[in-house]
């Protein structure tokens, strides 16, 4: 064995409401389009899952933490679920960290694995609908729960949510301080310094709802800021939810200000109708991380001529046309 050492510059991080990992019978977890939509991601969150942990999916090259809801009384089935996974080379720099309920997790990024100036701490949410009989069931908020996180981990790192917030937040509507150069008369946090130069947001849902109301001001008060509809790749504010009842922004990524220097893109993916009524949607981050794997000495050795013959056209139009040479094709 010998040790090989990768650089990696970049961190794809994704999320995606599958809206259940069984619809009518069909399983999404043995959907080969559906493990293609995820496995080319660094860390990828599924949210509403609908899955006990027996029934959680398992992806190779990858550390999974999974959370569940149990069956409901009435109907006996399930809802809500996170799982997470994280690529197995990367998972030393990952540090899961204590939630109150299994509809949010925190994850903290160490600055020394992934060469960042600080910390991030990403929380993965699923909030369910503000009307459910769920959400009127919990003891407190789940906004007000994350604030509190927030303010906490804001101390010593950078914040980044991701999830199916439930919160439509309306178009060219401000989740910053405009030309305001002072605080004083502001309760925000204290480490938070005055907005420059940040763009209005865009969005193609023009309805502002309560919980929306509510996001916002979280995102002023505490320096976090919505990367819908202001970022590389989504200037636009591209709709991630589609129903019956119509279409909407509710499933986002929300960053620190300071955090956005290192956020190269923001991707609302393909919507895929018969995988999930829900967008996925991505984020990629600047890093600097050296990466380091055992490698098995034979894998060094070169290999041996090859000998053509005339057998040798057909068996490379064989392997050439090979699924596994066909998905590398694509993916280079």
């Amino acid at each position: 064995m010998c040790l090989k050492i990768a650089k990696k510059s970049q961190l794809h991080i994704g999320c995606w409401n599958i809206n259940g990992h069984k619809n009518k019978g069909f399983d999404k977890y043995s959907d080969p389009r559906f493990v293609n939509e995820i496995c080319h991601k660094d860390i990828i969150c599924l949210i509403e899952t609908h899955c006990s942990l027996e029934e959680s999916l398992s992806l190779d090259g990858f550390t999974p933490v999974h959370l569940t809801r149990p069956k409901s009384k009435g109907t006996y089935k399930r809802s809500g679920g996170i799982s997470i996974f994280v690529k197995s080379e990367l998972r030393p720099g990952v540090k899961f960290l204590e939630h109150v309920n299994n509809d949010y997790i925190w994850l903290q990024l160490c600055s020394n694995f992934f060469g960042l100036k600080d910390d991030i701490f990403i929380c993965y949410i699923y909030n369910p609908p503000e009307n459910s009989s769920y959400t009127k069931s919990l003891r407190e908020d789940i906004f007000d729960l994350i604030e509190k996180d927030i303010s906490k981990y804001s101390d010593t790192g950078k914040i980044l949510l991701a999830g199916d917030l439930n919160a439509r937040t309306g178009t060219q509507v401000l989740d910053f301080i405009n030309n305001d150069e002072s605080l004083d008369n502001i309760p925000v946090f204290d480490k938070i310094s005055p907005d420059l130069n940040l763009p209005v947001r865009y969005s193609m849902d023009e309805v502002l709802s309560t919980r929306g109301k509510s996001l916002n001001e979280i995102c002023i008060q505490s320096g976090l800021r919505i990367l819908n509809g202001r970022t590389p790749g989504d200037f636009t504010g591209q709709l991630t939810c589609y129903t019956p009842n119509g279409s909407s922004v509710v499933d986002y990524f929300i960053a620190s200000e300071n955090l956005m220097e290192n956020i190269l893109f923001f991707k609302v993916h393909k919507f895929l109708g018969e995988l999930s009524d829900h967008c996925q949607i991505s984020v990629m981050l600047k890093i600097d991380c050296k990466i380091k794997n055992n490698v098995d000495d034979k894998t060094q050795i070169p290999p041996s001529t090859y000998i053509w013959d005339e057998t040798s056209p057909q068996e490379f139009q064989t392997a050439l046309s090979s699924n596994k040479i066909q998905n590398k094709i694509k993916r280079s």
